[in-house]
């Protein structure tokens, strides 16, 4: 499946498929989403927002997707990947595996090398301990030509103690951070990274967006933080960071509200109230650095990979960008940038 292109015009105003199909469900009473602790299981109490009133104009289009941000995990099939895609509208797709398992990204890859982009797995203890034997490994794998880029890398993360996961903390700055960038750099790819916003790790990110001018880093998120850290640590204004780096971009992925996100999965304060509507600080920034934000999803979890859960962030990212103004901004966000940015 090729993608598919729209003028700014349209594409800024178009009847979304999902949107609409959304607000028809809605409409009709029908429920969407699963209910939480309960995957497959629908919840009576849960629905998306009713599309906007110009989602009506080209009912039935689905315009181009590119998903920047989605992970491989034990489970998961290409059959699987690639059917949601299709159902979705996504015409690509980064994959980054969920611990040492290059081999399951690159089986996914092989089956439709045309629209899987794979990244070098970085979720594993080796990398966390700043094991410098990894980095001849990235070095290796990226000689392949098959992988875009290295990910997700964990620079400051909280961990869920519930799924067993390490709390982790790699300087951006530290020498084996460095060291991967420029290997990075070599290889004309991408870093795509987790961290959460706090003072030191943003100025040691800042550091290592310095030192390397030429490296393409996106910092998922938007700049969010952990619901565990809301306490001590607030959003960061992730905007005026991209101000001073152009080489800085970022995701919307994993930001989307409770109810279009499936039970034990994401974990992050979202960019939408509970009716979809962006909040003002999420709006100025993807208005203002729309030629450097992403759509992605976040599928760090097998019940991540369920259909109506998948279904419905794409309705919800569909939602977002349909609120920004700029004719542009949308194609943008939704595949151009990400084309641009992985040389699709």
């Amino acid at each position: 499946m090729g993608p598919l292109y729209f003028s700014r015009r349209t594409f800024i105003k178009y009847g979304l498929a999902t949107a609409v199909g959304a607000a028809a469900l809605r409409l009709e009473g029908k429920p969407l989403l699963s209910e939480p602790g309960r995957p497959g299981q629908i919840a009576a109490n849960e629905t998306l927002p009713s599309a906007p009133a110009h989602a009506n104009a080209l009912r039935g289009v689905k315009p181009t997707r590119v998903d920047a941000h989605g992970h491989t995990v034990p489970g998961l099939t290409a059959d699987r990947a690639i059917s949601l895609m299709d159902k979705a509208g996504i015409s690509h797709m980064v994959l980054m595996a969920r611990g040492r398992n290059d081999a399951l990204t690159t089986e996914i890859y092989k089956q439709d090398p045309q629209r899987i982009l794979p990244f070098v797995s970085t979720m594993y203890p080796g990398w966390h301990r700043q094991d410098s034997r990894v980095l001849s490994f990235a070095e290796r794998q990226l000689s392949t030509g098959i992988f875009k880029g290295v990910g997700e890398v964990m620079l400051r993360y909280y961990g869920i103690p519930s799924k067993n996961e390490p709390v982790i903390d790699v300087p951006a700055d530290s020498p084996f951070i460095k060291k991967l960038s420029d290997i990075v750099v070599d290889h004309n790819v991408v870093m795509i990274v987790h961290m959460e916003p706090e003072a030191e790790a943003i100025s040691s990110l800042e550091n290592l967006l310095d030192y390397n001018k030429k490296l393409k880093l996106v910092w998922a998120h938007c700049g969010t933080v952990a619901r565990e850290g809301l306490k001590t640590v607030g959003h960061a204004d992730i905007g005026a960071i991209m101000d001073r780096h152009p080489n800085l971009y970022t995701d919307i992925a994993g930001v989307q509200p409770k109810s279009v996100a499936p039970s034990g999965g994401l974990r992050r304060p979202p960019i939408t109230d509970s009716g979809g509507n962006l909040f003002p600080r999420f709006k100025e920034l993807l208005e203002r650095h729309s030629d450097r934000v992403l759509f992605g999803l976040d599928t760090p979890y097998m019940e991540c990979w369920a259909e109506e859960p998948f279904k419905r962030w794409v309705e919800w990212a569909d939602t977002v960008v349909a609120q920004i103004g700029d004719t542009g901004a949308a194609e943008r966000i939704m595949h151009k940038n990400a084309e641009r940015l992985f040389n699709i």
